[in-house]
């Protein structure tokens, strides 16, 4: 594979998925938003991230990117735009009241890789309304990781594949949003109780929360580990996670610490380089085998999703947790930041939920493919039995984006 179909590899799943995967960051800065300001900041965070705005380009069934001179405007409302845009792009911003959108295909870049962008906008809006002085250094991208060195290098990552496993049923309905809030001292407190790590108690408590809802006596959850440290590309832009699941039997009464042990004990496991590049090798090589094709995009979508579908891939939910949104973390930034949400669409499980820290309030954000009210109800439920304060469990409504 050639440098510039590693460059675009790393993505290439979101354009094989069924539905195109876009995301979006949602700030809400603490006046109202100036367009023509807020239009200056992302030129002149242009000039220093020139990764984004590059176009994907097909040639002979093959995709790599380009630079682009086009324009990139800043737009007015809410509304998602679909990507590619006008101009080629796969990111976009907009604004409306104090709201300002970074939307992006999932195809360019993961949550860290977007976030040193988001920051740098924000940074330079910042600059320019409030007179503020953040530098705003140059963002260049490691080179892309070689998945047939990581294959070559693991092999049986491809052998242990055991394709006549049973496959979970995910729900599959127009799905619908709710949102969460919660203290995060709660969720710390309830972790040093259970000896474990807060990821490990929120995915726990989540299990929990599921389970009650789903009414199922076992959940499959999935949950996604930065892989950069393990590829050896701290600076990485693109796409560079490992996901993991885990099948957890669970009775309504099971306590959660014994929950929490055993979902801390996988989490370690799976934190190590090598269990990293290992699931690396497992969860790509399928992509770069329909990748490798010589076949339309449409005849690798079919593929590749009959494939995924039969190795195992679905979950009854996912869980990514960003943490802090802004890299590199600015508290001085954040003192003109009200509030941060991410939205992602429930990929592959039935129920996805992106969770961030800001203020000392954990925000999960939730989209819910099962046809059936409740969850952010069964959320507060399962929180709330741990002393956690529940500060708002909304059910937003149909996702219209």
């Amino acid at each position: 594979m050639d440098a510039g179909q590693r460059s675009v590899f790393q993505g290439i799943v979101y354009y094989y998925r069924e539905n195109m995967v876009n995301c979006r960051y949602q700030v809400t800065l603490k006046d109202a938003v100036d367009g023509a300001l807020l239009q200056q900041a992302l030129d002149a965070a242009r000039a220093k991230a020139p990764y984004y705005f590059q176009k994907p380009v097909w040639e002979k069934k093959l995709l790599h990117l380009e630079p682009s001179d086009a324009p990139c405007p800043v737009r007015q409302g809410s509304a998602k735009p679909e990507f590619p845009d006008e101009n080629g792009f796969t990111v976009a911003l907009s604004h409306e009241g104090k709201v300002v959108y970074f939307d992006w295909f999932h195809f360019l870049a993961d949550g860290r890789g977007m976030a040193p962008f988001m920051t740098m906008v924000l940074q330079f809006y910042c600059n320019l309304r409030y007179g503020t002085a953040f530098e705003g250094r140059t963002l260049e991208t490691d080179p892309a990781y070689d998945i047939e060195d990581i294959l070559a290098k693991y092999p049986e990552s491809q052998a242990a594949n055991d394709m006549q496993r049973p496959v979970v049923q995910t729900f599959e309905e127009t799905p619908t949003c709710c949102r969460i809030r919660l203290e995060k001292a709660g969720l710390v407190d309830a972790a040093l109780r259970c000896g474990v790590k807060p990821f490990s108690t929120l995915t726990a408590l989540l299990c929990k929360a599921v389970r009650a809802y789903l009414d199922k006596d076992e959940v499959l959850y999935s949950y996604s580990t930065d892989a950069r440290d393990a590829l050896g590309a701290p600076n990485a832009l693109y796409n560079s996670v490992a996901s993991f699941q885990r099948k957890l039997p669970l009775t309504a009464d099971a306590p959660l610490a014994e929950v929490a042990v055993g979902v801390d004990a996988d989490l370690k496991e799976n934190l190590s380089a090598e269990r990293k590049l290992f699931r690396i090798a497992e969860q790509m090589g399928w992509v770069y085998r329909v990748y490798q094709q010589k076949a339309s995009l449409s005849i690798k979508k079919r593929i590749f999703q009959m494939g995924e579908y039969i190795s195992g891939f679905p979950a009854d939910f996912w869980v990514s947790y960003l943490g802090d949104p802004f890299a590199p973390s600015s508290p001085e930034l954040t003192r003109y930041i009200e509030d941060f949400q991410t939205w992602v669409p429930a990929d592959g499980a039935s129920i996805g939920l992106e969770c961030t820290s800001l203020h000392g309030i954990i925000t999960l954000c939730v989209k819910n493919k099962v046809p059936r009210p409740g969850f952010a109800e069964a959320l507060r439920a399962a929180f709330e039995a741990e002393g956690i304060k529940v500060l708002e469990a909304a059910e937003l409504g149909a996702d219209n984006t």
